[in-house]
């Protein structure tokens, strides 16, 4: 089938067999934990794919980041959301985080870690780079104490990565940090995920009390005010990979109609055609950040990201709106029995809907993305 041909073939090149693995599993067992989707996927290699070959990884860019995320969210929706945790937050560190990621990222390489990104928390209106969590000075390191949920891959991470202010006094003073703390003594993992969708991306809370994080595991990244493209980079990591990860959940509920010959054929291009015209918008925007290049630079003419931030984030809503009307029509074409008998399509159609739940709400960013429309600049650090 052509649908996500270019996806499949790019992800069974980087990881041989994975796809075929996952579609032979199907979405049911791949979205049921016991199953262990994300630990095959770490076993596989899957958490070096976006880092830098130079660091040990494979070397891919956000374009094909895009491409892979929509192939694994067609097959295990939970995979696909959890490893955006962990994509975005290594290959933001590679491009961004300077020689400190680096040796990081060489040890996330070579155990094949998986890291979960503690950057929200799940409160209305909160910034996601505003920390949320105490940090005091330590012989060798620091102390982190606080809640960070959600937490995707709580039963997988190898480490956590969390953003917080350097303690007043010290070296890291006056600027923000990335912690990848190592799930050691002092981190609790408690229940917190209540909803049957997308059980399988181990998202519970994480509960730090005095843990400790080693001097090289810090990464200092200096003033957001002064660095403005650093942190617009990491939130159009987030963007385009978390909103590929969603339509991939999409066009895999569509996909069913195509190989179950539901419907007529004209249904079935309508419901397909809204995601293949997000797909396309995503794919341009993350060559674009691709062209940036490898060192963490802003686009030409772009110096603080704005342009860039601001189409992404069009397009991640369009989406959100996108992904309504074609699950919408894919349960409707589907029929009311596959429903009664419990398929998956109504668990796809609500798995594909949570992007909206994901930072920054568009209801957030309106009169800012208005304003950045009208001439004005786009700051949401």
């Amino acid at each position: 089938m052509r649908l996500l041909s270019t996806e499949r073939a790019l992800l069974d090149q980087v990881l041989p067999g994975f796809d075929a693995r996952l579609a032979e599993w199907g979405t049911a067992a791949a979205e049921d934990p016991r199953t262990g989707a994300v630990d095959a996927f770490r076993a596989a290699g899957g958490g070096n794919l976006l880092i830098p070959a130079a660091l040990g990884g494979a070397g891919l860019g956000c374009r094909d980041g895009v491409r892979l995320q929509r192939a694994v969210g067609s097959r295990a929706p939970s995979l696909a959301v959890a490893s955006t945790m962990h994509h975005y937050k290594v290959a933001w560190l590679a491009r961004c985080g300077g020689p400190a990621a680096g040796a990081v990222l060489r040890r996330i390489a070579a155990e094949r870690h998986l890291v979960a990104s503690c950057g929200a928390e799940g409160t209305v209106g909160k910034n996601v780079f505003t920390p949320g969590i105490d940090v005091v000075a330590a012989p060798g390191g620091l102390l982190v104490s606080g809640t960070k949920q959600p937490c995707s891959l709580t039963r997988s991470l190898g480490l956590m990565s969390l953003s917080a202010a350097g303690p007043a006094g010290g070296p890291y003073a006056g600027q923000l940090l990335m912690l990848m703390l190592p799930v050691t003594e002092g981190v609790e993992r408690r229940p917190f995920w209540g909803n049957r969708v997308l059980r399988a991306t181990e998202t519970d809370a994480l509960v730090l009390d005095r843990a400790f994080v080693p001097e090289e595991m810090i990464i200092p990244l200096g003033d957001p005010a002064a660095s403005p493209w650093l942190f617009t980079s990491n939130l159009l990591w987030f963007q385009l990979l978390i909103t590929a990860a969603y339509l991939g959940i999409a066009t895999g509920h569509v996909e069913r109609l195509f190989t179950g010959e539901r419907g007529a054929p004209g249904d079935r291009v309508a419901a397909l055609a809204p995601l293949e015209t997000v797909a396309a918008a995503l794919d341009a925007l993350a060559a674009d950040l691709d062209a940036a290049g490898d060192e963490g630079a802003a686009p030409a003419g772009d110096p603080g990201g704005d342009d860039a931030l601001g189409r992404a984030l069009l397009v991640r809503y369009t989406a959100q709106r996108a992904i309504a009307e074609a699950t919408d029509r894919a349960l409707e074409i589907e029929g009311g029995m596959p429903f009664v008998s419990g398929g998956p399509g109504s668990e796809l159609l609500l798995a594909s809907r949570a992007l909206t739940f994901h930072p920054p709400a568009e209801t957030a960013v309106r009169d800012r993305l208005d304003q950045w429309l009208r001439g004005g600049g786009l700051t949401l650090v």
